[in-house]
């Protein structure tokens, strides 16, 4: 079911200053259920010691620097395993603060289930329930979600079309993940299919080179049967008989071959896949703490290999039982063969012409049965190809509704984004834009053509003309659409169609992934402009502005405020802390007074070291903490008290 979009009230309120709060009332939005993290715990390392309560709202960590600030967020984002985004760089600095320790956070869902987080060093997170005991879930997916930015994530973002393309899939993720998993599994199929007809590619190009010989066969027993006489009628009955005989003894062959490669191949099929069953219990499991649960598996597992072994054995001896009949069957169809070939030998010599071309009639009639067993094999190959095909288009069909529908999913996020935030911020959105995969599928297909300049030609091709439609030319041979829309020569269009055919690759541009591309603007006077080629300010401007919209999901920032000047953070960022209250828990690292103060922070945590280790000096209220407020983020009571007096306040 597709999950309704939310953004702060009005574009308005992003826009403009707030008001002054009252000192009595703390301003919120409307609660709406979301997920919250209710507490960390950090045993070890760096941070050993630390826990902290955190609450539904703002929650504001400050200190100086190196107190653990940005190792507290890295923690947190290395137990929730969140979003996948823990590079090498962000584990050094877990597997350094946190040494042999661990991490455990509890949570709360926006269906009101408690669970912790518990994750020790290079292992994996272990979900336990309320009560503490382990269970066999993860947070993967929808169970819980944090969306985490560390410093510098904010402005990549800007940069890199593929991250800007995965901050607009979080607002409508679980939609746009099935989305996904279904596009993958079409694919998938399409890659088999793809495989199978260019087997049956191959087999339809040899067979029917072998069929092409049918016609001058055909031609030349004709000739030789124009035999006259009073017997050629029954001369050339004959002949024909013989031929059948042929045809005959080589189907009792093939079939008793067919019937030994079946029963041989079960039988492979079903020790391999015996030993690969069996091969998944570690003969340790019969003597761990869970032995007993395995002693049962294992006998699940070896009353299925049983009944495996019984029905191969089965099927053993049913294909030797029909080789045996067959046998019997063959003999006495050998000897009918014998009496019949005797009969036509005494034929043959009683006719003084015929006797001259018996040997080549004999040898015409043998190859007319091989072209006319590839010509029934050519038949069904040309009819299982048909349905190949035809099953090809429905599946083609099917992934561009899907990816249609991924798009136009992705184009109504955008719209709403821009609805929101204009017309300071405008997102759209491009269907299939990123060419790159199409590049490297065509520069790969054509890496041996020996063509000049081959960049400058996959370029042309790349550019001129969608993947789909080369794939159609290739499969059409229609060279003459290369020469006239990438302006190539003759003959390189007659050597790329022939190595996209070679290759597969024209089944491969039928379903290659082009990526959608979004397009992030800010507007900068009268002008917008891409994220990528705003200053670093305004980059961070436009990003953060989209991440701080409304989602269930918990938004933990390192220093939001970093590359931002104070007049936006006044009028936007706390402004809008302050509406999204309720509707989403939000976890900010800050050295700026006026995301805690200004921002209504339900929850300020002050970090503080002796150099070994970081600790929590206070947590409380904004009113509690003051005088830290005071001295970390402004400097202290005196230079707060100074800059009031130089602003003639």
């Amino acid at each position: 079911m597709k999950r309704a979009l939310r953004a702060v009230d009005s574009a308005e309120e992003i826009t403009q200053p707030a008001a002054p709060a009252a000192p009595e009332r703390r301003p919120g939005g409307v609660e709406v259920p979301h997920h919250t993290i209710l507490g960390v715990e950090v045993s070890g390392g760096f941070l050993g010691g630390l826990s902290l309560d955190l609450v539904d709202g703002l929650n504001c960590v400050i200190g100086g620097r190196g107190t653990g600030k940005t190792t507290l967020l890295e923690l947190m984002r290395y137990a929730l395993s969140a979003d996948g985004r823990s590079t090498p760089a962000r584990l050094k600095v877990v597997q350094s603060n946190l040494g042999t320790g661990r991490v455990r956070i509890k949570v709360r869902t926006q269906h009101g289930a408690e669970y912790y987080a518990d994750r020790p060093w290079n292992d994996t997170c272990q979900v336990l329930d309320a009560a503490g005991h382990p269970t066999t879930l993860s947070f993967d997916r929808d169970l819980f979600r944090a969306d985490i930015y560390s410093q510098n994530e904010i402005e990549e973002i800007a940069t890199s079309p593929a991250a800007q393309l995965a901050l607009i899939d979080k607002f409508r993720e679980e939609d746009l993940r099935q989305l996904d998993g279904e596009i993958r599994r079409l694919s998938a199929d399409l890659e088999k299919n793809a495989a199978e007809l260019l087997g049956l590619d191959r087999a339809v190009a040899e067979l029917s080179e072998i069929t092409q010989e049918t016609r001058t066969i055909e031609e030349k027993l004709r000739t030789i049967e124009q035999t006259g006489g009073a017997d050629a009628e029954l001369v050339n009955r004959a002949h024909q008989d013989k031929a059948l005989r042929e045809r005959e003894r080589r189907a009792v062959e093939c079939l008793r071959t067919d019937v030994r490669k079946m029963g041989g191949e079960l039988a492979v099929q079903a020790r391999a896949m015996g030993q690969r069953v069996a091969s998944r219990l570690d003969p340790a499991f019969a003597e761990g703490s869970n032995r007993e649960a395995f002693g049962r598996i294992g006998s699940l597992v070896q009353a299925l290999l049983t009944a495996l072994e019984r029905v191969t054995a089965e099927a053993g001896q049913r294909s030797e039982a029909f080789a045996t009949e067959l046998d019997e069957e063959e003999q006495a169809l050998a000897e009918a063969h014998a009496r019949q070939e005797h009969a036509y030998r005494e034929l043959v010599l009683q006719q003084n012409e015929e006797q001259g071309r018996a040997q080549a009639r004999s040898q015409l009639q043998k190859q007319l049965v091989t072209v006319t067993h590839a010509a029934t094999e050519l038949a069904a190959r040309v009819k299982e190809r048909t349905g190949k095909e035809t099953e090809r288009h429905q599946l083609l069909s099917r992934l561009s509704a899907l990816r249609e529908s991924r798009f136009d999913l992705r184009r109504e996020i955008a719209d709403h984004i821009s609805a929101v935030l204009g017309p300071s911020v405008r997102v759209s959105i491009t269907q299939a834009d990123d060419r790159d995969p199409y590049r490297v599928l065509v520069s790969t297909a054509l890496g041996r053509s020996g063509l000049r300049d081959l960049g400058q030609t996959v370029e042309r091709l790349t550019q001129a003309i969608p993947p789909q439609a080369l794939a159609r030319i290739a499969q059409r041979g229609e060279t003459e659409g290369l020469v006239e829309r990438a302006g190539l020569s003759a003959k390189n269009a007659g050597r790329v169609v022939e190595l996209l055919r070679e290759s597969g690759a024209m089944y491969a541009l039928e379903v290659v992934e082009l990526s959608d591309v979004p397009r992030i603007e800010l507007l900068d006077g009268v002008d917008y402009k891409r994220a990528p080629d705003l200053s670093t300010g305004q980059r961070c401007t436009a990003i953060l502005s989209i991440l701080l919209l409304d989602s269930e999901r918990p938004l933990l920032v390192d220093q939001p405020e970093d590359n931002l000047d104070n007049a936006f953070i006044y009028s936007t960022v706390v402004r809008t802390l302050v509406g999204t209250k309720g509707r989403r828990q939000l976890i900010f690292i800050s050295h700026n007074p006026n995301v805690p103060t200004l921002g209504w922070a339900e929850r300020v945590f002050v970090m503080g070291s002796d150099g070994r280790h970081g600790t929590v000096l206070q947590q409380g209220t904004v009113d509690e903490c003051r005088e830290h407020i005071e001295t970390l983020l402004e400097g202290g009571r005196e230079a707060f008290l100074l800059r009031k007096q130089r602003y003639g306040l």
